[in-house]
Formats: structure tokens, sequence, C-alpha cells
């Protein structure tokens, strides 16, 4: 069942928005210890509770009808999985959580989180803030897809990547990653040809150079302009 979903990493923010005061009330819920790959909820699993990420990381995925799987977000520390409400209509797939790494969970009942909520109250706009963190990012995700080009996407990831886990080294930035063009091309809807191209241009540019397990660039600063271009091909129909 289980996939190589580390590339996922480079596209999705860790936790979206951690709840730290929630861990003042973990005594109200019950607490499970999970080992690294142990499945916390099975595909298509009700199990009509709040989960909470005292320590550890989990990842939810989709488990398609053929098979395929397609990892949805992490959540590390002070990050819930809201499986109180399920509702699940679609037959071809199913949701299930996997702990990536040791980890310590605490569960809650809508009830006993009720009860808490009349103690803090603030806590409910805690969860409501993750919540929204969680749907903006989808929905920014849903509107690239559709209305930025591919190859615009392609570059934006690149620039993300440098961003967040780029270091210098002498006159460039490195990003030590190993990243496969079949994995970008996965993230980020673009067709692997399309991939091939843009790293073969950039290149060309002198902009980046990709390596095996790493990505060097030479100039951030028109990196960042091309993510703001409609396109990077002007004359190409690329997808």
């Amino acid at each position: 069942m289980q996939e190589n979903f580390e590339k996922w990493r480079v596209g999705i923010p860790d936790t979206f928005y951690p709840i730290s005061e929630l861990q003042k009330y973990v005594q109200y819920g019950t607490v499970k210890s999970y080992l690294k790959d142990s499945l916390v909820v099975l595909p298509g699993e009700a199990i009509h509770k709040f989960i909470y990420v005292l320590t550890g990381k989990l990842q939810v995925n989709f488990l398609f009808s053929d098979g395929r799987e397609r990892m949805v977000y992490f959540g590390g520390e002070h990050c819930m999985f809201n499986y109180l409400f399920q509702h699940n209509s679609d037959n071809r797939m199913a949701a299930y959580i996997i702990a990536l790494e040791d980890s310590q969970l605490c569960f809650f009942s809508w009830e006993q989180l009720e009860k808490i909520f009349h103690m803090d109250g603030n806590l409910l706009f805690e969860i409501m803030k993750n919540e929204n963190a969680k749907g903006n990012f989808f929905m920014k995700q849903a509107a690239e897809m559709d209305f930025l080009n591919p190859t615009i996407r392609i570059v934006k990831l690149v620039y993300q990547l440098c961003v967040s886990q780029g270091k210098p080294v002498n006159n460039h930035i490195e990003v030590n990653i190993n990243l496969p063009l079949r994995d970008i091309s996965e993230i980020t809807g673009a067709h692997y040809a399309t991939v091939s191209k843009v790293f073969c241009t950039l290149n060309k540019l002198h902009i980046l150079d990709r390596k095996r397990d790493k990505i060097v660039i030479f100039d951030m600063r028109k990196l960042e302009e091309l993510t703001q271009e409609t396109q990077l091909f002007k004359h190409d129909g690329t997808n």
C-alpha cells in the first residue's frame, strides 16, 4: 500500500497551522502511540474522531480502486486531522492515514471537544484557522492547475524550493534534493517532456543547473521574475 511519498514534501506545507494550545487539554481525550509506517486510520474507516498530533508526523493518502495512491497532505506536531464528520459517497477512492514517524496522538470525540470549547472558546477559532489554511492552500493549487501555464508551475515549484530549502554556496544557491523529472511532472501536473524542456531552457539561460542530487541556482532574481510570466515558451502550446 505504501509508496515513497517523500517527493510530495516539496510542494505541500509540513503543518498548515499548528494548534499548540490544544495540548493543555489532552487529558480529556485518548492518547495513543503509533510506530513509523503503521496505519492510524484504515482506508475508508469511519472513526468519527478529531486527531491531534502531539509528536511525530502523519500523512493522509487516497487509495483508488485500481490500486493507485495519491498523497493529500502531511501533519506534524500540533496539527489536526478532523475525522469527526466523514462523508464519502465515492466508492472509487478511500482515504487513510499513516504514521510517517513514531507518533503520539490524541483522539477527541465531539462531546470531549464541546467540553473543551466551553472552557476555552478561542480554541474553536484556532481549529477554524487550521481548516482555513488547508482550504486556501488547496483552492490555490486547484486555481493554478487551471490557469497557470504548466511551464510556470514548474518554475514556481523550483523557486519555492529555493526559498524554503536553498543554501548560499559561494556565488550561487544550492538546493540539496533528489527530485527526478518524473516526480516534478506528477507534482505540477505538467507532461514529462515539458518538465525536461523547462530545465533545459533554464540551463541554457544560465539560471540554474539541475544535477542528480541537487539544483544549483545561478540567478535567483531572474528565476523569481519568470514566476510572474504567463508562460516560458512564448510561441509554444506546451502543456
